[in-house]
């Protein structure tokens, strides 16, 4: 699991702006995966959503016809990756880089400590693979 994670930082290392040790790799604690998701909204491309409430993730879940694997654990940062597997997180001053693969039809639900997250706004962004800046947010953490 070591190895799989350095090989994917290594990866990122040729398009992340700073050098990776400046990055500090957050560890994803998965609660739903799902690669046939049934896309109730025909929901095309990457999406991502964030949540710092267990009841508002549970709601959008709902919504989004999604069953949990696990209950999330409390005081963390949520995560539904729609049409995207993710599978790297690196924290760097106020930026979190999601990185993974677009896969249609694919749900991603976890969860992230957010011990190495100032309390103020942060960006977001999910990124494929190869560098290209899928999607972005600013949220506010709390």
């Amino acid at each position: 699991m070591l190895r799989g994670i350095i090989a994917k930082m290594k990866n990122a290392a040729n398009f992340l702006n700073y050098p990776i040790l400046q990055y500090i790799p957050i560890s994803i604690n998965p609660l739903a995966q799902n690669a046939e998701w049934s896309n109730p909204f025909n929901l095309s491309g990457p999406q991502f959503f964030l949540f710092q409430d267990s009841a508002a993730l549970k709601s959008a879940l709902t919504r989004l016809q999604i069953k949990l694997n696990s209950t999330p654990p409390e005081e963390e940062l949520y995560v539904i990756c729609l049409n995207f597997r993710a599978e790297l997180v690196l924290f760097r001053y106020l930026t979190c880089k999601i990185i993974g693969q677009s896969q249609g039809n694919n749900c991603h639900v976890f969860s992230l400590t957010k011990k190495y997250f100032p309390r103020r706004f942060l960006h977001f962004g999910l990124f494929e693979n190869d560098g290209r800046k899928l999607r972005s947010i600013n949220f506010e953490i709390y």
